[in-house]
């Protein structure tokens, strides 16, 4: 069969056929993956990959996507690959294209979307900036919706995490844990690099801060002389003790009225010896 010429249509064809099929040979090489392991992986046979990656023929999505995924490419560069598959496919058409679009503008849609490949995956490096809990709230959001997935009730079923931690992870109030975590990323069908990357920004998010609970006062210890027992009242309670042996032992410094905090020195002719409330306890 003659080599269609250059510059027509079928050489236009073959072209970008053999173009897609050189960047997905690019893809298994930088992922060091033979083809008979990623026809193992895939459930494909070894010819099939084989004739798909030497540009013999063009795949269909499905294929371009095990192929893809069995290399670890994933989240945004998987977007972008089917970007590039599909401006690809409307070539290879046997009912030509041009009557819709152009080879010019074939062409300028090719080389932005081939553009996109080598571009820095944003999700990645949205992850690799977290540095607190809101931050991966957001990631995880982002992730989510990239996914189509963001029904809490789907994530549980999905991933087997409740609904209610799975907020809290979202909300930014709770830290969630590694293993937990790594249930949710898979279930989001995150890349390889971006759980790694997953895994790395729990070590840098500082731990939750509890409120600090006020100091207590230590349990008085003071000792009543007359019947040789120790205070009972609570332990904030407030007051020093008065006491002398063979006297009344007055508790919490209070004295008829409901005066407190007084200092029994202060005021030695006021004290009623008459009528004393000796507090709680005796």
């Amino acid at each position: 069969m003659a080599a269609p010429q250059f510059g027509s249509d079928e050489w236009r064809v073959e072209y970008y056929r053999h173009e897609f099929a050189y960047l997905l040979r690019s893809v298994r090489r930088r992922a060091g993956k033979t083809v008979r392991q990623i026809a193992e992986s895939g459930n494909y046979s070894h010819p099939h990959i084989a004739r798909s990656l030497t540009g013999a023929r063009f795949p269909n999505w499905k294929l371009v996507r095990a192929i893809l995924d069995a290399c670890g490419v994933g989240g945004d560069q998987l977007r972008c690959w089917l970007r590039l598959w599909k401006t690809v496919s409307a070539t290879q058409a046997r009912t030509h294209v041009a009557e819709r679009r152009t080879w010019v503008e074939i062409e300028r849609e090719w080389g932005i979307r081939r553009a996109a490949l080598r571009e820095p995956d944003a999700t990645l490096q949205q992850i690799q900036q977290v540095a607190s809990l809101e931050q991966l709230g957001r990631v995880l959001k982002t992730v989510s919706a990239r996914q189509g997935s963001g029904s809490l009730r789907r994530l549980e079923e999905l991933s087997g995490v409740s609904r209610s931690t799975l907020h809290g992870w979202y909300a930014g109030q709770r830290k969630p844990t590694a293993e937990r975590l790594h249930q949710l990323a898979v279930a989001l069908e995150m890349t390889h690099a971006e759980q790694i990357a997953l895994d790395q920004c729990l070590a840098r998010i500082s731990p939750l801060r509890r409120r600090r609970e006020p100091e207590r006062a230590a349990a008085c210890t003071a000792n009543n002389p007359s019947i040789g027992q120790q205070c009972r009242l609570p332990r904030d309670h407030r007051g020093p003790h008065h006491a002398a042996v063979g006297e009344p032992w007055f508790d919490d410094g209070v004295l008829d009225g409901g005066r407190r905090g007084r200092e029994a020195e202060s005021q030695p002719e006021a004290r009623p010896t008459a009528r004393v409330h000796f507090g709680p306890g005796w």
